[in-house]
Order: C-alpha cells, then sequence, then structure tokens
C-alpha cells in the first residue's frame, strides 16, 4: 500500500527523523498505528459530540426503555422503622 502524505505531514516526519525519534517514514506510520491500536482498546476513541436535541432525544429513549409496570413499595416498607430494623436505632 502507498500512502500519499500532506506537504504537513511529510514535514513533521522529517523534523521527527532528524530529531532521532524515527528513522524512516515506515515508522510513522507504524507509531500511528500503534497509536490507533490503543486507543481502540482502551476505548478512548473520541466520538462527535450530540447536539442537545439529539442528546435529549436518545436521552428520553433510553429512559422510556424501562419497564413501567414495576410494583411499587408499600408505605410500610419505605418507614424508617422498616429500613433500619436491623440496626438497632
Amino acid at each position: 500500500m502507498t500512502i500519499e502524505l500532506k506537504p504537513e505531514q511529510e514535514k513533521i516526519v522529517a523534523q521527527a527523523i532528524q530529531a532521532g525519534l524515527i528513522e524512516t517514514p515506515d515508522e510513522a506510520a507504524d507509531a500511528g498505528v500503534e497509536t490507533i491500536r490503543k486507543r481502540l482498546e482502551s476505548g478512548a476513541v473520541e466520538r462527535p459530540a450530540l447536539s442537545n436535541e439529539e442528546w435529549m432525544r436518545k436521552f428520553r429513549a433510553w429512559a422510556y426503555s424501562h419497564p413501567t409496570d414495576t410494583p411499587l413499595l408499600s408505605d410500610e416498607a419505605m418507614g424508617r422503622e422498616s429500613i433500619y430494623r436491623d440496626r438497632g436505632l
């Protein structure tokens, strides 16, 4: 595979070679691939920011995806005596 670098990229690769960070342009590609691999493994892939409307739409979809027929606790179960019964308070 042949990769054509943009002028700015060529300049940076040349500077890296002069600074002794890499020996050949191929090593720049290897370093880039290694950086991408680490980001993928760590889950640090940056996702584009959502607009407020899109974020709210996804949040509401998530919220409404939960069941709504869960039985509620009785007043007795929610009372302080019931919650702290075994603690001797």
